[in-house]
């Protein structure tokens, strides 16, 4: 499953203004997968509907939906389900996300991709990822509270045997089976330095050592916790390696390989629940440090602009608070309506996923 992030949410909301189109869907692990097809397939016909509504030419429309109608055609895809589907497609822009959560169907055709449903996966009140670790199977987990999915990047390796198989040994040990004659005439092996044990230590190293760079390219310091899951003797290893300021000290001792993403989810939450706690914690207080100073903002069109300048830290919302109106970032211009216009957004969805991309928390 590929993983958003936070700059990846970024490119997102930074896209030109061109027509965007905006997909979501709920989707099924298992059972009736193929159901997902089926919705996908009517969700793209409204797409076609609601471009050619806004103007724009029957050739272009099904240019842009191609690779959605793709997606429907696809047996295999709708075999590797989460629970939610979200598509995103221009002119020049593809990109699909499998999502841990259910949401209701939806289709929004505008100049700016629709975001608001992919913000309970920042949420800095329980996001974070476990690392399960062995010589034959590395994932990568990323977890909230309730839910779990796989997301190990590519850029990974899945085992040992994968990030070694292209090395040349043969610059690194000498061939234990090329004898040579010794002073007496007789026979000698050579062994290399680092033999038995230590051979089988400096490969794992650099068998992690490849898995945290990926890890570490794929969080993009997300500031979320990671917790190692696997034997002691891994665990150890790769803190020898790691590179991702927000290691958790704790880690979830076992063979990786026997547990689930769900069984990891369960077992590393008590490990970050404290993290949480205390970052909430530390939270408030800011807030209420901040209120007699002038520092804090609770009218939606300020902290809207705030969110925007990058100028908002901590965030507390209601996600369902129905406030509608716009937010035009070219001219730093927010309206608010008392009922809802064509093409209002909700505006705190739009300073939550705001203050996501300038790296505030959001609660």
């Amino acid at each position: 499953m590929r993983l958003l992030a936070r700059l990846e949410l970024k490119n997102l909301i930074d896209r030109p203004g061109d027509v965007g189109v905006s997909i979501y869907l709920p989707t099924q692990r298992t059972g009736d997968v193929e159901q997902g097809a089926i919705r996908l397939r009517n969700l793209v016909r409204q797409a076609s509907d609601k471009l050619e509504a806004a103007g724009m030419r029957s050739p272009e429309v099904a240019r842009i939906l191609e690779p959605a109608r793709a997606l429907v055609e696809d047996p295999l895809f709708w075999h590797k389900q989460a629970d939610g589907l979200a598509l995103f497609l221009s002119k020049d822009q593809f990109v699909y996300y499998r999502l841990p959560y259910t949401f209701a169907e939806r289709v929004v055709v505008s100049s700016l991709f629709h975001v608001s449903p992919l913000i309970p996966l920042f949420s800095a009140s329980g996001m974070y990822y476990v690392l399960a670790l062995s010589q034959n199977h590395v994932r990568l987990i990323q977890c909230t509270r309730d839910a779990a999915w796989e997301v190990t990047p590519d850029s990974v390796p899945e085992r040992l045997a994968d990030a070694l198989q292209y090395d040349d040994f043969s610059k690194e040990l000498q061939f234990r089976s090329a004898p040579a004659a010794s002073p007496a005439g007789k026979s000698a092996m050579y062994h290399g330095h680092g033999e038995g044990k230590d051979v089988a230590k400096d490969n794992i190293l650099r068998f992690l050592r490849v898995v945290d760079s990926g890890i570490k390219e794929a969080l993009n310091n997300a500031g979320a916790p990671l917790v190692l899951a696997g034997v002691e003797y891994m665990r150890a290893l790769y803190r020898e390696v790691n590179s991702y300021p927000h290691l958790v000290e704790d880690g979830v001792e076992g063979n990786a390989d026997e547990l689930s993403a769900a069984d990891l989810q369960r077992a590393a939450w008590g490990k970050v629940e404290p993290y949480f706690t205390r970052a909430h914690d530390m939270a408030v207080r800011r807030y209420g440090e901040g209120i007699p100073l002038g520092l804090t903002r609770n009218v939606v069109d300020q902290v809207v602009l705030a969110a925007a300048d990058g100028r908002v830290s901590v965030l507390f919302a209601s996600m369902g608070a129905q406030v509608w109106g716009r937010f035009s970032p070219e001219d730093r211009r927010v309206e608010v309506h008392r009922e809802y216009r064509q093409g209002d957004e909700v505006l705190v969805d739009v300073a939550v996923v705001r203050a996501l991309v300038t790296g505030a928390d959001t609660y």
